[in-house]
């Protein structure tokens, strides 16, 4: 009995992940893309109160020599799933050391880095 309860439960999971297209539920997908809004005109449209920033900065390996290029960008975005998605996507590509990455409304104040003292 109690081996059929985990069959079914696996067959369920597989099932969830085909139907999103061998994506689990709320997982995000890769596309390469990292388009972030400009802040500044879509505040002149959308209140800040309603607006998601998002800040990343991280690093990743570049050429034979393993020089490590780092990149910081910011954005707007209209939803914090645009927002969360976008970071999947720097984090993606810059894997190491992404130590200041967030998303909040842009009204409130940036979140401390950990490390800052």
């Amino acid at each position: 009995m109690r081996a059929g309860r985990l069959m079914l439960g696996g067959l369920a999971l597989a099932t969830g992940i085909a139907a999103f297209g061998g994506q689990p539920v709320g997982a995000y997908e890769f596309t390469g893309a990292f388009p972030g809004g400009n802040c500044a005109a879509m505040a002149q449209k959308i209140p800040p109160s309603k607006l998601w920033y998002g800040h990343f900065t991280g690093q990743r390996q570049v050429g034979i020599y393993e020089f490590l290029q780092t990149r910081t960008v910011d954005g707007c975005f209209t939803t914090k799933a645009q927002c969360e998605n976008w970071l999947y996507q720097w984090r993606s590509t810059f894997q190491y050391n992404f130590w200041a990455d967030y998303c909040i409304l842009s009204n409130q104040k940036p979140p401390r880095r950990p490390y800052a003292g």
